[in-house]
């Protein structure tokens, strides 16, 4: 089986703040300002544009449930890759051992067709396993989602106090963004509200119900 643990990191490498990354929009403001006021520092009635970026990486690193939910993922993993070793191990000792029979004619027609059945059971285990993993992929993948979506609405709900025009995402290697001056940095507080409401939301899960 491939790891799942390289595909996972692809997905939550993917997991950024994408609600309000418009770099085109941003651009084609930018443009247009820039043709009415002589530069590209204001919007509208020379009212100026903000701009906020938040670190994705550091979003991947320090976001707890990410953090969890990875850790849960690849501890699965560990355990389907560890029974699918054994059981692909096991059927393949067992079908050298029937080879070795069947080729020097000391196997009876009854333990053949046994034997075959016992193979064609145990290469089913091994199909199971091979689908579990998919399906520990498909939900990944849709938790992924959902986590987009409580950090698109952390961040919106964020936002209607900070009013910037624009919230980009940096990624240190491979993003659209070149440059990031760290005074437009926005990480540690969206990460620090995203880590208490988990906080709070797991503790609210833990207590008792009346």
């Amino acid at each position: 089986m491939k790891n799942i643990s390289i595909a996972l990191n692809a997905v939550l490498l993917v997991l950024v703040i994408i609600l309000f990354v418009m770099v085109n929009n941003l651009k084609k403001s930018i443009g247009q300002d820039s043709g009415n006021s002589g530069n590209g520092s204001s919007v509208g009635k020379n009212k100026p544009l903000r701009i906020a970026y938040v670190d994705a990486d550091s979003i991947n690193t320090n976001y707890l449930l990410m953090k969890d939910i990875k850790n849960q993922m690849q501890a699965k993993e560990a355990e389907i890759q560890n029974e699918y070793g054994v059981k692909q191990k096991k059927a393949q000792e067992e079908y050298q051992a029937y080879m070795t029979k069947k080729q020097a004619g000391n196997i009876s027609q009854i333990d053949d067709e046994k034997t075959q059945r016992d193979l064609q059971a145990k290469q089913a285990e091994l199909e199971g396993l091979q689908q579990q993993r998919e399906e520990l992929m498909k939900d990944a993948q849709d938790q992924t989602l959902e986590i987009q979506k409580k950090i698109e609405r952390y961040i919106a709900n964020y936002n209607k106090k900070a009013g910037f025009d624009y919230v980009l995402y940096y990624v240190n290697v491979g993003g659209m963004v070149l440059y990031a001056n760290d005074s437009l940095d926005i990480t540690k507080p969206i990460v620090g509200g995203l880590n208490q409401d988990y906080k709070d939301s797991v503790q609210k899960a833990a207590s008792p119900k009346h």
